[in-house]
């Protein structure tokens, strides 16, 4: 099917890969993500946890450095001045952080507090990507004929109100309950993603590589952020309720 409906678009040749600023991102990114894992268990303001979140800052400021100098960068700084891609991305960021770290804990509490099997524990955590399946074509469609934005801001929206009402769960929340405050988390995961994606149309075709790199980061990152932050918030206010020691976050 990619043979026979992708378009054969051949990029202009002469470009050279920047190893330099590759290098410098990857070994930021690395230090980053070692310290957010890291800092799960041991807290965030212990010293190796600290080092690591300085030298991912000095490394990502040589990054900068390096593809602003550079003839040919691997990310061309000039698409942040793009206002659209620029929020997109951010938003993106953000929404993924929220929703890997709230789907991290749901099946600890559907197993654990409401003592649900792997089966039925595993179709109520169906309902978020069954009603993302169900939303995102629709919205992609909407997308294009009314602008991103509108739609965007309703998936967004649909989020907030997700994510208050999941704040609402009991122990005595029954699989009605958990679908009613779960439904609109996939609605606006749906309804956001897609035409946020398209936030790459936003860029120049020849940017298109890189515009879908740093949307493949946003989310990665994303997601390891939140699980982070979430599993840190997690284990401190349980260990505050239960009396028990915690390492300082």
């Amino acid at each position: 099917m990619t043979l026979r409906f992708v378009p054969a678009r051949r990029p202009p040749g002469g470009q050279r890969f920047d190893l330099p600023g590759a290098a410098c991102l990857f070994f930021a990114l690395l230090v980053l993500l070692l310290g957010l894992t890291i800092g799960q268990t041991t807290g965030f303001s212990r010293t190796p946890v600290v080092v690591m979140f300085s030298v991912f800052v000095l490394l990502l400021t040589g990054f900068l450095a390096i593809e602003t100098r550079a003839q040919q960068p691997m990310i061309d700084l000039q698409l942040f001045r793009n206002q659209l891609f620029s929020i997109n991305l951010i938003t993106g960021f953000l929404a993924f952080i929220s929703s890997a770290g709230t789907i991290l804990l749901m099946p600890y509490y559907l197993e654990n507090v409401r003592n649900y099997g792997p089966l039925t524990a595993g179709l109520l955590l169906a309902v978020v990507p069954a009603a993302v399946a169900l939303v995102a074509p629709w919205a992609g469609s909407l997308s294009d004929r009314f602008g991103t934005r509108p739609l965007a801001a309703i998936g967004l929206g649909l989020l907030v109100i997700g994510y208050a009402a999941a704040s609402t769960l009991r122990i005595d929340t029954g699989p009605l309950g958990y679908i009613l405050r779960f439904v609109p988390v996939g609605l606006g995961i749906g309804c956001f993603q897609s035409p946020n994606n398209s936030a790459m149309g936003a860029v120049p075709r020849e940017r298109l590589g890189v515009a879908s790199g740093l949307l493949s980061l946003t989310r990665t990152l994303g997601q390891t952020v939140g699980i982070a932050l979430m599993g840190a918030l997690w284990t401190a206010h349980v260990a505050a309720l239960s009396g028990s020691s915690v390492p300082p976050t």
